[in-house]
C-alpha cells in the first residue's frame, strides 16, 4: 500500500505527464487525419476505414505494447532505448553487438526526431490561420520561424520556472479536443462503427496499394509515444498510465472520431479538419491554445533530447560536450548548448526547406518507426534474459506488435523520396561518431591505460627520501577508472620531484544503472603511506560533480586525513591522440582521424567534472593510433 504522501503526489503527476509525456502524441491531431486521407476520395468507406485504423493503432501500440508491456522493461525505474541498453548491458551476459547498434541507432534517430517534432507541431499550430483569415497565409512561415527561434533561444533559462504550467495547459487542451470531437460525432454518431475493425480490412481492399502507402499517414497518430517509454523515470508507471487511459486516449479518440464525422457531412474540410471542428467564435481561441499545446510538446521533446545527450555521454557513447544542470531540486532538467544550437539549425532549416506541414508530414515517421522496432527487439531478449519468459510466450506477444510495426515501416519507406531521408542521414552520422567515440575509448583503455606500469609498482620503486615534502597540501590526480598508472602522478613527481603530504587518486566510474545510491558512491583504498586511491561511482543520469563528492566524503569521515577542498589542489591528465598511417587501430583511417578530432573538441576535465579552474593543473600525454 502506498504511503500517503506518495498518494498526494499521484494527481500533481498525472497532470504533468500529460504536459511532457503526451504532448507530442497529442498534437497529432492536427496534422494526421489529413495525411491518412492524402490523395484518395473522402468517401463514407474511406473515412471509416481511416478511423478504424487510427482507433486499433492507438490501442495496440500505445495502450497494449506501451503501458502494458514496454513500461514494465525499466532501468531502475529509467526507461528509453539507452536505458534499456545499459539494462541488457548489466546482465554480466553477452549482449551482442545487434543490441549495442539497436541503442546507438535509436538514439539518432531520436535526434532526427527532434528536429523535425517542434517543425512539423508548430508550423502545423499556426496554419490555422491560413484556415481562419486566408490573407494571413503569407504570415505562416515567418511567425512559425520566430516562434521557434523564441524556443530554442530560451532553452538556457531551463524548464523549471514553466514547466508547472506545461500540465494544466495540456489537460485544457485535451479537454478541448473531446468537446470539439464530441460535438461533432453526436451530430453524426454513425462514426463510432469504425471501432469494428472490419472497416479497417476493407481500407485496404478498396483502396489497394494507395491503401497501405497511407498506413504513413496513420502511423502519424503514434508518434510521440515513444515519450511514455523515455519519460518513465520522471514520472513513474502509475502517472503515466493514468493520464493516458483517464484524459488522453479518450480526448484523442473523441477528436479524431469528430473529425471523420464532420468530414463525412463536408468533406471540402479535409484541406485542414482539425480546424474545421471549431465553431467561428473559437477559431483563433484555439488557434493560441494548439500553438501553445505545440510549443510545450516542442518543448519536452528538447528536454529529452538534452537528457538522452547526458546518457550518451556518461555510457561513453558520445563525446563530451558542456551539460549544464538548470534546477537545483530536479536532476533531469539540463541544457545542452552544443546540441541546442545543432537542434536550433536542423529544425529551423527542416521548415525552410519544406515550407509546410503537409511536407514535413511527408518525411515525419519513419525514424519514430525504426526506434519503436529497435525497442521491441531489445524488449523481447530483455523478456526471455530477465523475465524469464519462455520463447514461446516472448513470440507470441511480440510477434504482433513486430507484424504491425513492419507493416508501418514498409508504408513509410516511401517517405524516404519525399524528405524522410534527412532524419535517416542525421541519425547515421549520429550512429558514425557514436560509434568511432566507443571504439576509440575501448582502445585507449585496453591498449593504452592497462598497459601503462601498475601505480602500487611506481609507489613501490621510488624513495620519498629523494623528493620534496609539500606540508599541509593535498593534491587530487584525477584519473581513468582503467589507468592502472595513476594518470599524470608519475609526470608529476619526475618533473616537479615533490610530493604532496596527502595524495588522492581519484576516478570516476559509471554504471549502467541511472542513479547509485550514496551509500553505494564511494570505494577508498590505501596504495602507500598517505597515497590512497577513491573511486565515485555514478549512474548515467546524474551530473559528476567532484568537489561536491568529495566535500560530502570528508564530512563523513571517509578519509583517514583532513580533506580540505577548497584549498586542496586537482590534477588532470588530457590525453592527445596522434593518427598514423602505419597503424590500424580503428576499423578505418577516417575513423582514427574522427575519433582525434572528437578528443581534441570534447569537453576537458576541469569544466566536464567541475573541476574549479584557478587550482587545477591540466598535464598532457600522447597516444599513438
Amino acid at each position: 500500500m502506498k504511503e500517503p504522501s506518495q498518494q498526494k503526489k499521484l494527481f500533481p503527476l498525472t497532470i504533468a505527464a500529460l504536459g511532457i509525456v503526451y504532448g507530442d502524441i497529442g498534437t497529432s491531431v492536427l496534422y494526421a487525419m489529413r495525411q491518412s486521407l492524402q490523395g484518395i476520395a473522402v468517401s463514407p468507406e474511406n473515412v471509416l476505414g481511416v478511423l478504424s485504423l487510427i482507433f486499433w493503432a492507438l490501442i495496440l501500440i500505445v495502450s497494449i505494447k506501451y503501458l502494458c508491456f514496454i513500461l514494465r522493461a525499466d532501468n531502475d525505474g529509467e526507461g528509453g532505448v539507452l536505458a534499456l541498453y545499459a539494462l541488457l548491458k548489466s546482465s554480466g551476459k553477452q549482449h551482442g553487438r545487434l543490441f549495442f547498434l539497436l541503442g546507438v541507432a535509436g538514439t539518432g534517430l531520436l535526434l532526427g526526431d527532434g528536429m523535425l517534432t517542434p517543425a512539423i507541431s508548430v508550423m502545423s499550430a499556426v496554419e490555422g490561420l491560413h484556415v481562419i483569415t486566408p490573407s494571413f497565409s503569407h504570415l505562416v512561415l515567418p511567425l512559425t520561424l520566430v516562434l521557434l527561434v523564441g524556443l530554442f533561444f530560451i532553452q538556457h533559462v531551463g524548464t523549471g520556472k514553466i514547466g508547472h504550467y506545461f500540465g494544466p495547459i495540456i489537460l485544457v487542451w485535451f479537454i478541448t479536443l473531446g468537446i470539439l470531437g464530441l460535438s461533432h460525432i453526436l451530430q453524426n454518431p454513425t462514426v463510432i462503427s469504425a471501432i469494428n475493425p472490419y472497416y479497417a480490412l476493407q481500407f485496404f481492399v478498396n483502396n489497394g496499394w494507395t491503401g497501405y502507402a497511407l498506413l504513413g499517414g496513420v502511423f502519424l497518430v503514434v508518434t510521440g509515444g515513444e515519450a511514455l517509454y523515455a519519460d518513465l523515470g520522471h514520472f513513474g508507471k502509475k502517472p503515466i498510465r493514468m493520464s493516458w487511459f483517464f484524459v488522453a486516449l479518450p480526448a484523442l479518440l473523441l477528436n479524431y472520431f469528430g473529425q471523420g464525422a464532420h468530414l463525412l457531412q463536408n468533406p471540402s474540410a479535409i484541406e485542414n479538419p482539425f480546424y474545421a471542428l471549431a465553431p467561428s467564435w473559437f477559431e483563433y481561441p484555439l488557434l493560441i491554445l494548439a500553438t501553445m499545446a505545440t510549443i510545450i510538446a516542442s518543448q519536452a521533446v528538447i528536454s529529452a533530447i538534452f537528457s538522452l545527450t547526458r546518457q550518451a555521454i556518461l555510457l561513453d557513447l558520445y563525446p563530451r560536450i558542456p551539460i549544464i544542470q538548470t534546477s537545483n531540486t530536479e536532476f533531469g532538467q539540463v541544457y545542452a548548448p552544443q546540441m541546442n544550437i545543432v537542434l536550433a539549425i536542423g529544425t529551423i532549416a527542416l521548415v525552410v526547406i519544406f515550407g509546410s506541414s503537409s511536407a514535413l508530414a511527408n518525411a515525419y515517421g519513419i525514424a519514430v518507426n525504426l526506434v519503436m522496432l529497435g525497442v521491441t527487439l531489445m524488449v523481447m531478449r530483455l523478456a526471455y534474459q530477465y523475465w524469464k519468459w519462455p520463447l514461446i510466450k516472448v513470440f507470441a506477444v511480440f510477434s504482433i506488435f513486430l507484424l504491425i510495426e513492419v507493416a508501418f515501416l514498409g508504408a513509410n519507406l516511401q517517405k524516404i523520396n519525399n524528405g524522410g531521408w534527412m532524419p535517416l542521414l542525421l541519425a547515421l552520422a549520429a550512429m558514425f561518431i557514436m560509434i568511432t567515440w566507443y571504439q576509440g575509448m575501448q582502445y585507449l583503455r585496453r591498449d593504452y591505460y592497462m598497459e601503462k606500469v601498475s601505480l602500487i609498482d611506481i609507489i613501490q620503486n621510488f624513495d620519498p627520501k629523494d623528493l620534496n615534502m609539500l606540508k599541509n597540501t593535498t593534491s587530487i590526480f584525477i584519473t581513468d577508472p582503467y589507468d592502472n598508472s595513476g594518470g599524470c602522478f608519475l609526470h608529476y613527481l619526475k618533473l616537479s620531484h615533490m610530493i604532496p603530504e596527502h595524495v588522492l587518486m581519484l576516478s570516476v566510474l559509471v554504471e549502467p544503472r541511472p542513479i547509485v545510491p550514496f551509500s553505494e558512491r564511494y570505494k577508498l583504498m590505501a596504495l602507500g603511506k598517505n597515497i590512497y586511491r577513491i573511486v565515485l561511482h555514478y549512474g548515467f543520469t546524474e551530473i559528476i560533480n567532484i568537489p561536491e563528492a568529495l566535500d560530502k566524503a570528508d564530512r563523513l569521515k571517509i578519509f583517514p586525513f583532513y580533506l580540505d577542498v577548497e584549498e586542496a589542489n586537482f590534477l588532470v591528465e588530457i590525453t592527445h591522440i596522434v593518427v598514423s598511417k602505419d597503424k590500424r587501430t580503428l576499423f578505418f583511417h577516417w575513423q582514427e582521424q574522427l575519433f582525434a578530432f572528437l578528443m581534441r573538441n570534447s569537453v576537458l576535465d576541469t569544466e566536464f567534472l567541475h573541476l574549479p579552474y584557478n587550482r587545477t593543473i591540466a598535464m598532457g600525454t600522447y597516444c599513438e593510433i
